[in-house]
């Protein structure tokens, strides 16, 4: 098939810092947790205890470099699985690694002087790195996801193709079976990325797209089937290509709101974006002043990248399964009646 072969694009920024899907926050927050309270720790200005190390920034210093680690393995293996993202998450993994080391060396040398504003502003920058580079590695994970989806949208327009292409009943009903299967396999993948996508507007485009995709697949084999059997009725022409039209244009629905470049964008915008990337930006630039206001920044970062949403908040449209379908009058059903599972 040429979807083996041809590219899939991508109408995605990775380097825009912008978080689409709630795993990603779910991954991201508790490492934005763990940094947050070691950048805090020891910040509560003048203190009658002597100075010295700090056991608490120590162990704090430990469980981020133990994140970090686990985001590198798991990137690594992602890397090696992903087909079209290789290099980029090649690149992303090495990033997080070099500035991992950075925020250790940092991280270390602070908890053994937590007193200083030198040290500390030392570690926020490089914690600020890493969160950027962590960020960045999983919005490559979560796009290699979106790719896999777009290559079975690919393969269900191949497989539409096919069926608008039969030449008889027989054909129609053999091409018409390939196209139920694959169908099966590219709404359980969309239906995922439905509960993961953070924008209500997507979620529920994305939904609308599935329904529409439902409703027009059961409607394509009799459309299609009329028309090999009176294909000098223009009507019957009309009808076909006014259902395929259909489902063509919810494949392509299905191929915006995953990748959350539908109309609604433009006009409601998605909820939270920039919020990291502006908080980050700001991360370091607090520690201008010691009067607590890098508390204020972490906790930002840490409220812009842990807005963890119900995946089930979004309207969804559950519509019955098609079933078999029975053309009265002719003795015929669909070979292979598409069942969606919810």
């Amino acid at each position: 098939m040429t979807s083996a072969t041809s590219p899939i694009l991508l109408k995605w920024d990775p380097k825009s810092l912008e978080i689409r899907t709630l795993t990603v926050e779910r991954l991201l927050e508790p490492l934005v947790t763990q940094v947050t309270t070691l950048v805090n720790t020891s910040n509560k200005g003048p203190s009658s205890k002597k100075k010295g190390r700090s056991k608490k920034a120590h162990v704090l210093a430990l469980s981020v470099e133990q994140a970090t680690q686990n985001f590198l393995e798991k990137g690594e293996q992602i890397a090696k699985d992903s087909q079209d993202l290789k290099e980029e998450l090649i690149v992303a993994v090495e990033d997080v690694r070099k500035q991992g080391e950075t925020m250790r060396v940092a991280s270390s040398e602070f908890a053994d002087d937590p007193c200083s504003s030198v040290k500390r502003g030392t570690m926020v920058r490089a914690a600020r790195a890493l969160l950027s580079a962590v960020t960045r590695l999983l919005i490559l994970a979560d796009m290699a996801d979106v790719m896999r989806l777009l290559a079975h949208l690919k393969i269900v327009e191949e497989a539409l193709e096919a069926v608008k292409n039969a030449n008889n009943e027989q054909d129609l009903a053999n091409r018409f079976k390939e196209f139920g299967k694959e169908m099966v396999k590219l709404n359980y993948v969309a239906a995922r990325r439905q509960q993961e996508l953070k924008d209500p507007h997507c979620r529920d485009e994305m939904a609308a797209a599935r329904g529409a995709l439902k409703k027009n697949a059961t409607m394509l084999y009799t459309a299609s089937q009329a028309f090999l059997r009176h294909p000098d009725v223009a009507a019957t022409r009309a009808n076909r290509d006014y259902v395929f039209k259909q489902v063509q244009e919810a494949i392509g629905g299905i191929s915006s709101a995953a990748q959350a470049t539908s109309p609604t964008e433009e006009k409601h915008g998605h909820a939270g974006i920039g919020e990291l990337a502006a908080a980050l930006n700001e991360f370091d630039v607090t520690m201008a002043t010691e009067s607590g206001e890098s508390i204020r920044g972490t906790g930002r970062v840490a409220k812009s990248a842990a807005l963890i949403r119900d995946p089930d908040s979004g309207k969804r449209q559950n519509l019955p399964s098609p079933g078999l379908i029975v053309l009265r009058g002719t003795g015929c059903c669909i070979p292979a009646p598409i069942t969606f599972e919810e």
